[in-house]
């Protein structure tokens, strides 16, 4: 730590340590990255912005800290981001283009979408393997308009992180999808449903 360093010196929060034209620096690198980051947009096409693949949102989080840094440490170039922007979406690019063409990488790569119900019957293996809680499961089953497990033909967790469900034609055999909304909001004790096993 400096030694002249002062605790809650409002100049240094707000402005910072860097000459006043240094917010000038600031301004047009602001401009600068983000006609980088609009090229890198255009680059990976409509796919990169629509649901993300985890490869993708790994590329997202490469492309802001790179963009931030060079935005916020003045000894950090813009030639610097801009080989790491580039460089960063060149290899997720390139990984796309061998996943297309091999089976081998895309099974590397690539997550799989897996299946959480099948005719009303959760496998909890598959909600532990894929970290997802059975409240998550079933608020994605209420807002396709599951009323119960019975209703549930399938329910499949997407690569995107997405749950795709499919409902049967049967009726409604009970509400345990919402009797624990409608009784916490009506303050009485839910009726624990039966617990499905796989």
């Amino acid at each position: 730590m400096e030694k002249n360093f002062e605790p809650f010196d409002w100049m240094r929060i707000v402005v910072g340590e860097q000459p006043p034209a240094y917010l000038l620096e600031v301004a047009l690198k602001c401009v600068l990255i983000f006609l980088l980051l609009m090229l890198v947009m255009r680059m990976l096409g409509k796919r990169g912005q629509s649901n993300l693949s985890p490869m993708q949102q790994m590329l997202l989080i490469a492309l802001g800290s790179a963009a931030g840094d060079a935005l916020l440490y003045p000894t950090v170039a813009l030639l610097y981001a801009a080989i790491v922007l580039f460089g960063v979406t060149g290899l997720t690019m390139g990984l796309d283009w061998l996943s297309e063409r091999s089976r081998w990488v895309r099974n590397r790569v690539e997550s799989h979408p897996r299946l959480l119900v099948r005719d009303g019957v959760v496998d909890h293996d598959a909600l532990r393997r894929e970290r997802t809680s059975e409240h998550e499961l079933h608020a994605a089953l209420r807002v396709h308009g599951a009323r119960s497990m019975s209703q549930v033909q399938y329910a499949i967790l997407e690569v995107s992180g997405e749950i795709s469900v499919f409902l049967s034609n049967r009726e409604a055999q009970g509400d345990d999808l919402l009797a624990p909304i409608i009784a916490a909001s009506s303050g009485t004790k839910p009726q624990r449903p039966a617990r499905t096993v796989q």
